[in-house]
């Protein structure tokens, strides 16, 4: 049994990181006016938040076609393949999973199994990682699957926002109205909530409002070991650098930290400035 990983751009995945896992990516794309540009294929990171700041036009953001995902199928089929696991963004946010569903039914000769992650970034990735673990020990693809599930049980998501522009725009946060209507600036917390991003909370500082996204990461950890921690941001490399330090102390983690950019089209939805993290315990 010869098994690829696939998974879609919203998972942020470090180049090597992919390597590594032998991992695919499915880009999604950033539209802006008229032209699409296919995620951190044709629009970089750095690409993205220069035209972003560039220019008052409020991009948007479009998911792949199941011929996407078709390509990459049919490309593992034929070098030598029999199996793939899909890990794609959430269903609830987003048409990816449908499309790479659809493309799984039309796709002969190497069984696609395709699986809603009901999250975005890292956490796509790490699903990833343990279900390459569970292969390499020996595992089935339904062990394999089964770790996957393991994980979207117990994680956390959850972020600070300053851009409430891209939010509203986007229209895809629940209760993002009450935080668009305040009239004193306030940081609205997102978490990802049974697949779809809810603001749960807010501060009226950027330190209240981190400080609550370590509140809220602790209380749904509970007693339970964290086994991976990343910080999460949008467009502020050097901002969230300097912040891991305090992040480990905050949530009691003394293991290795990423620092992942959320990427063109999270961001779009998110704004840039944004800064959380993002984990799961065993």
């Amino acid at each position: 049994m010869k098994v690829k990983l696939i998974t879609d751009s919203t998972c942020n995945c470090p180049e090597k990181f992919r390597q590594d896992l032998d991992i695919d990516v499915v880009p999604l794309y950033v539209v802006f006016g008229d032209k699409s540009y296919k995620d951190y294929v044709e629009m970089s990171v750095e690409a993205f938040h220069r035209r972003l700041a560039a220019t008052s036009e409020m991009p948007t953001t479009s998911q792949p076609t199941p011929e996407d995902f078709a390509h990459v199928y049919e490309k593992a089929r034929a070098e030598g393949y029999s199996d793939a696991i899909v890990v794609t963004v959430g269903g609830k946010i987003s048409g990816t999973f449908a499309s790479a569903r659809t493309a799984a039914e039309r796709t002969e000769g190497i069984g696609v199994h395709v699986v809603d992650s009901n999250n975005i970034s890292l956490l796509m990735g790490w699903m990833l990682e343990q279900a390459r673990q569970v292969l390499a020990d020996g595992g089935s693809i339904d062990d394999a699957i089964a770790a996957i599930e393991r994980i979207k049980a117990n994680n956390i998501n959850v972020f600070a926002v300053t851009d409430m522009r891209h939010v509203a725009h986007s229209g895809r946060i629940q209760g993002y109205e009450r935080a668009a209507q305040s009239t004193v600036k306030i940081r609205p917390i997102i978490r990802m909530t049974d697949g779809v991003p809810k603001v749960i909370d807010q501060g009226r500082t950027n330190r209240a409002a981190l400080e609550k996204v370590f509140s809220i990461a602790l209380a749904e950890k509970g007693d339970c070991a964290w086994k991976r921690i990343a910080v999460v941001h949008a467009g502020i490399p050097d901002q969230a650098a300097q912040w891991v330090e305090t992040a480990k102390r905050a949530l009691g983690y003394n293991g290795p930290v990423e620092v992942i950019d959320f990427g063109p089209v999270v961001t779009v939805h998110v704004g840039p400035g944004m800064l959380g993290v993002t984990g799961y315990w065993a």
